[in-house]
């Protein structure tokens, strides 16, 4: 047996099922709202394309989902490009190249970068950073100069301890690059280890690999 329904009762139902989406009518709204914000804020600052990525970035993360631009990081070239610079410059056994979760990490053993309790970058590491700087110049990737120590303590008058001396010898490597060869500052960070973050164990005979400096090119752009 067929049930009939009162047109009554049709409408009424109908008048239900529409109150259960009407929220979807709001959002909408909403959307609509927030999309012509952002194109009359576009239209407005005319932006370059860094600033342009960097807003799409930020409305994605507004909105709570992903971001609207996928932030890529593809060190190939780049790694291929500073592994060549190594091998030309026969700095295989004293300048290594490696990758973390950061980006790409390269970093001297021994007193490459400075003499040992100082923070004045030798001629032959300055030749290095110069070339490895044209390389940088044709990215946009963010770059940390990290300073380390060995485990001897310090104290002189111009270095109370292995934190003053780590930190200056990451700033010495990041003012290289910017006053010397003009790269962007904001692109850069220093840091100071002091010999907390030892690369190897920390013996004796260890001393000279883990009294070194770490540049990491990292995965985020400007």
């Amino acid at each position: 047996m067929v049930k009939k329904y009162k047109l009554s009762d049709v409408e009424k139902a109908r008048e239900e099922g529409a109150g259960d989406t009407g929220w979807l009518t709001t959002l909408s709204d909403m959307m609509m709202l927030l999309l012509t914000f952002f194109v009359m804020l576009f239209m407005i600052i005319e932006p370059s394309s860094q600033d342009y990525i960097g807003m799409l970035r930020k409305v994605g993360d507004a909105l709570g989902g992903k971001s609207l631009v996928e932030r890529k990081f593809d060190p190939s070239v780049l790694e291929k490009n500073i592994e060549g610079l190594i091998k030309d410059n026969n700095l295989v056994n004293q300048v290594q190249l490696t990758s973390d979760t950061r980006g790409l990490v390269m970093f001297a053993e021994g007193d490459l970068f400075f003499k040992q309790g100082g923070a004045e970058l030798t001629d032959d590491i300055k030749f290095f950073l110069k070339h490895l700087s044209r390389i940088l110049k044709k990215n946009r990737y963010k770059v940390l100069v990290e300073g380390h120590t060995d485990d001897e303590p310090i104290k002189s008058e111009r270095y109370p301890s292995n934190w003053e001396l780590s930190t200056a010898r990451a700033s010495a490597v990041v003012r290289y690059f910017i006053d010397e060869m003009g790269l962007e500052a904001r692109r850069f960070a220093a840091v100071g280890y002091a010999h907390y973050k030892p690369r190897y164990p920390m013996i004796p005979e260890n001393r000279p690999r883990n009294r070194r400096v770490e540049i990491i090119v990292l995965r985020e752009k400007m």
